[in-house]
């Protein structure tokens, strides 16, 4: 007899639930599928159902999907996750995979693909392209703690320490703080070196 999963997509791209939820809809592990596009719809659908799997988009409009999950496990979510990102950056995939994630996979992967990590993952699988998750001495997730690597990633992406403190819930101040423990950590003076810093450790 197979046990059957409730699943949570959140994206604020309702092209991407619909899609995600006719593809999910067909698997025979899959029992109700929902879909929110905010950290408020999901913490509030999270405390009043049932949910064993969240397909969470990390770049949300208003949120950071790392620190969305964090919120949730605080709240008592005990279910699986798997992150979802239009980029393939391995230092992504690396810090989803420290928070304990069971899978990461990109937008631009077929709907085939989706559903199979999806069911995978229900299985009691992990997802994750292998080749993100191979460490050397000097990778930057091994220099930087999971939230300045969450600050880097924003600064890289040219958002202000505003919106940064906006997104992760902290003060101004706190965004200058870890900007600057960044800079010293990395041997940078701008975000601009940074992001080449960045982009060339990716290659």
């Amino acid at each position: 007899m197979n046990t059957t999963h409730d699943v949570l997509v959140v994206d604020d791209h309702p092209m991407v639930c619909a899609a995600i939820k006719t593809a999910l809809s067909k698997s025979a592990l899959v029992n109700g599928i929902y879909a929110v596009a905010s950290q408020k719809e999901a913490l509030e659908h999270l405390r009043v159902n049932k949910c064993d799997l969240i397909i969470l988009d990390i770049e949300l409009e208003e949120s950071d999907g790392f620190s969305l999950y964090k919120r949730a496990c605080l709240a008592g979510y005990k279910g699986r996750v798997l992150f979802l990102s239009a980029k393939q950056d391995k230092h992504i995939i690396r810090t989803a995979a420290k928070l304990g994630s069971q899978g990461f996979i990109n937008k631009a992967e077929s709907l085939e693909n989706i559903t199979s990590a999806v069911e995978l993952i229900l299985k009691g699988f992990t997802f994750f392209p292998q080749e993100d998750l191979l460490t050397h001495d000097k990778d930057i997730d091994q220099i930087l703690t999971e939230r300045e690597l969450t600050v880097m990633k924003h600064l890289v992406e040219g958002a202000s320490n505003k919106d940064i403190g906006e997104k992760l819930f902290i003060s101004n101040k706190t965004v200058s703080t870890y900007k600057t423990k960044i800079f010293e950590k990395l041997g940078v003076d701008s975000v601009i070196s940074l992001a080449k810093l960045v982009n060339n450790d990716s290659l």
